[in-house]
């Protein structure tokens, strides 16, 4: 009778320590997956930062690109129109070099005209 008991009795607390442990190691279990589970979102978080980071740096260098063109379109119409205006002046700077030219030739002409001619005070 106490044998069986005995036996009993320990047979029935290797059980409950047989599931003690069991519901400890599901617990570790159940921890080690929400782990894997929190990598893993985790991850994919980090993928969907990092593909975003990627497509805004995308954008970013796309709009530096165009005001990069936009830059060099205005320097160059501003050089032309540079261009423009040099050449300008300098058709005016020859045109009043001829007409110095022209002016310094009449009153040389008047002078030697003046000179030759009897009536040259009476025409100035």
């Amino acid at each position: 009778g106490k044998e069986v008991i005995i036996r009993r009795m320990v047979t029935e607390k290797q059980k409950v320590n047989e599931y003690e442990e069991d519901q400890k190691r599901r617990a570790l279990e159940a921890l080690a997956r929400g782990d894997v589970d929190e990598y893993v979102e985790d991850c994919k978080r980090r993928r969907r930062l990092s593909l975003a980071h990627r497509a805004m740096e995308s954008r970013r260098h796309v709009e530096w690109k165009k005001k990069q063109a936009e830059l060099e379109r205005e320097k160059k119409a501003k050089h032309t129109r540079n261009m423009g205006l040099d050449r300008r002046y300098v058709e005016l700077a020859k045109e009043k070099e001829k007409m110095r030219i022209a002016l310094d030739a009449l009153r040389h002409a008047k002078s030697t005209f003046s000179t030759s001619n009897p009536f040259g005070p009476l025409i100035e």
